[in-house]
């Protein structure tokens, strides 16, 4: 977890890990992420990631979330960027069936991330 409070830190966002009534996101005016305390320590760093992508590159554009195809685009480069950082801290080393079934991937989706 170092490493990510120190990309926080970098971009500048706040993390509060408090009771909220989702697993987290991300106020871009207020440059804070919340994530909900109640998640397993995994799964909050799961959320951290997620909402990193959204904080560093979606915060200008939050007015196109209301487009349903760049709402998803945007949820997915979140996704993506999650999952290639916790492949990359795990040195490269993951078992494609398992990432596909966790994550609820379709077949081909490591071509998306680079």
């Amino acid at each position: 977890m170092d490493k990510i409070r120190k990309l926080l830190a970098k971009n500048k966002i706040t993390l509060m890990i408090t009771d909220t009534g989702s697993e987290g996101f991300y106020v871009p005016k207020l440059r804070t992420m919340f994530v909900n305390q109640d998640l397993s320590e995994e799964k909050q760093k799961r959320v951290i990631l997620h909402e990193t992508k959204h904080a560093i590159d979606h915060s200008d554009y939050a007015a196109l979330y209301q487009s349903v195809a760049q709402h998803v685009k945007m949820e997915s480069e979140a996704n993506n960027f999650m999952i290639d950082y916790l492949i990359e801290e795990s040195g490269g080393h993951f078992d494609y069936t398992t990432v596909v079934e966790e994550f609820k991937l379709g077949l081909g989706w490591e071509c998306n991330l680079r």
